[in-house]
């Protein structure tokens, strides 16, 4: 039997009342006791449904237990336990039990189980007054250099590596609102969310809300403005304007600091796999702040920073569409919403088949430190590659351990072109083999395009009189393949978020072709452990000159040139050079 948690990707609220309702403790619950819950199945309304416990399974988690309960009544026998009704506070003789938190794939019955309230109470009693300050970083698969690695070669990391393989007893949220395109699915891979295409209403044509009390609807909009994403559940409790939801977790990060909504049901889906209820987001009535394994917690009244994203699309040079976004600000989920954007963007007003060239510049505005400068070229079937650029990026900020980013803003400018403006390094030419120390190495790149034209361009690469005799590797090749093949495996010395940007606005690109004049040189470490393939014109950025150490990466590079395209370049060549 597969339990499945029922929270739908919409987050649940309560109103403002005094003190709680008298509850009842598990270990008062037996089997064939009858009680009744409260949730809505349409519009504003809040109505009730009965059940019968058909026991307590003990230890469902360590020092954990969950009712299990047959439902009855409203669409359930048709249905059988929505995602959506997650925290539907359930009661017997008047007393509050908990809160309705799982269901069973592919149920023939609405068969469920319920949090008991003890547990979400003991979990969710101190929900804090202001948002966090710090990064909440529970990521037990991940290590800081597997991201930074992520970013700098243009790939974000799946939800699978970021927070583990996801609970195959767990109900997929269900977040609703615009049709997500394949591309921006895909991006969603391992994350435990199903998305229902559903109209999020806006402005007077907007459904009366449900009532602010257990057993309303709230919703938390993850993304709002010219896409419209949002995740819904339910009520359970209030005491004051502290409110607790769902009875299971959302990511179980801790302290967060998420939107909270009053909602609205504009219908409920039956499906054989899963059902759910299609909620909507009507205003904005507090924050969640808290996320713990039993439950969610928030404060109406309070409010919650969204992460303001525009994105200008020219199409060819004929016209410039401008689109403007809100998203959550979320460790893990931020990245994921801005790539969203892109990817949605794009599938929307861009060709599906056929060669094009996607060029990206733009900017990350974080308080207190510079802007992160975008740029990227994509000369490509699938636009993915540009999304995922933006979003490993971003990553790279958010998943930081060592402070939380405040984004002041968000801006990219995309130029899509229906041809595939790309150029391969089909050759690399050294004049000479020898170079001495204080004199020019030309060095003669030949680049050609899809049609086959060649053209022939040359890097002027001084090697300086520092330079050691002896051997040296000449790599010429793009950003990203540089990323991939750097022999001496590099690393990275990261103090702070600010050596983060540096390391950033330091990036390799994969519209310049790029040549570097290597010599062995110590690693350097982020907190004692190893990044590989960190091109050493990277590593310079983040450290200075000095004697070399075991854990301090020097400046040891004897030449490097660049030389910016206004085309991807794909492609890595290396030759051996003598330094006398």
């Amino acid at each position: 039997m597969k339990l499945v948690a029922l929270a739908f990707a919409l987050f649940s609220l309560v109103p403002l009342a005094g003190q709680g309702p008298a509850t009842l403790p598990v270990t008062e619950i037996r089997a064939g006791m009858k009680g009744y819950g409260r949730t809505v199945f349409q519009g504003g309304k809040i109505e009730r449904f009965d059940f019968e416990v058909l026991g307590v399974q003990r230890n469902a988690a360590p020092g954990k237990s969950r009712i299990m309960v047959r439902a009855s009544g409203g669409p359930l026998a048709d249905t059988g336990i929505l995602a959506g009704m997650s925290g539907s506070p359930c009661f017997i003789d008047g007393k509050l039990i908990g809160a309705l938190s799982t269901g069973l794939l592919f149920e023939k019955e609405a068969i469920g189980g319920i949090t008991p309230i003890a547990e979400m109470l003991d979990q969710l009693r101190d929900i804090p007054e202001t948002p966090p300050s710090r990064t909440p970083l529970i990521l037990p698969k991940l290590e800081p250099p597997k991201v930074l690695k992520a970013a700098l070669s243009g790939q974000m990391l799946d939800f699978r590596t970021l927070m583990g393989e996801p609970d195959p007893q767990a109900m997929p949220m269900s977040i609703v609102g615009s049709a997500l395109g394949p591309e921006a699915r895909r991006l969603w891979a391992g994350f435990p969310v199903a998305f229902a295409a559903a109209p999020v209403l806006s402005g007077g044509a907007r459904e009366e809300a449900s009532p602010l009390e257990p057993g309303g609807m709230a919703a938390v909009t993850l993304m709002q403005g010219d896409l419209d994403l949002a995740a819904a559940g339910t009520i359970t409790y209030v005491s004051g304007k502290r409110v607790l939801l769902f009875g299971h977790q959302l990511f179980n990060l801790g302290s967060v600091d998420l939107p909270l909504w009053s909602a609205t049901v504009a219908s409920t889906v039956a499906s054989y796999q899963s059902s759910f209820k299609m909620a909507m987001p009507v205003a904005p009535i507090g924050a969640l702040r808290l996320d713990r394994s039993s439950g969610v917690a928030g404060l109406l009244g309070a409010e919650a920073r969204m992460v303001p994203l525009r994105i200008g699309l020219n199409l060819g040079g004929k016209r410039t569409l401008n689109f403007r976004f809100e998203l959550m600000d979320h460790p893990v989920a931020t990245p994921a919403l801005v790539a969203t954007a892109v990817a949605q963007t794009l599938d929307a007003h861009t060709r599906g088949l056929g060669l094009q060239s996607l060029s990206m510049q733009g900017n990350i505005k974080l308080a207190g430190h510079p802007a992160i400068l975008i740029e990227n070229v994509i000369a490509d079937l699938n636009p993915s590659r540009i999304s995922q650029y933006v979003g490993a990026m971003l990553q790279a900020i958010t998943l930081n351990p060592f402070e939380k980013p405040v984004f002041e803003g968000i801006s990219l400018t995309i130029k899509a072109e229906e041809r595939l403006d790309l150029s391969a390094i089909a050759g690399v030419r050294l004049l000479k083999a020898r170079a001495k120390r204080g004199e020019i190495l030309p060095v003669l790149v030949t680049l050609q395009n899809i049609q086959g034209v060649r053209e022939t361009a040359t890097f002027n690469i001084q090697v300086p009189s520092s330079a050691a005799k002896g051997k040296a590797t000449l790599m010429v090749g793009d950003g990203f393949s540089l990323m991939a093949a750097d022999p001496d495996e590099r690393m990275i010395e990261v103090a702070n978020l600010g050596d983060v940007v540096r390391l950033l606005n330091g990036a390799l690109r994969n519209n310049h072709a790029y040549a570097l004049l290597v010599q062995s040189q110590p690693g350097a470490g982020l907190r004692g452990s190893r990044i590989e393939g960190i091109p050493p014109t990277v590593a310079t950025l983040v450290s200075g000159d000095g004697a070399s150490s075991d854990n301090k990466l020097q400046r040891r590079i004897v030449g490097r040139a660049v030389l910016p395209l206004d085309r991807e370049v794909r492609g890595l060549s290396q030759l051996d050079v003598e330094i006398e």
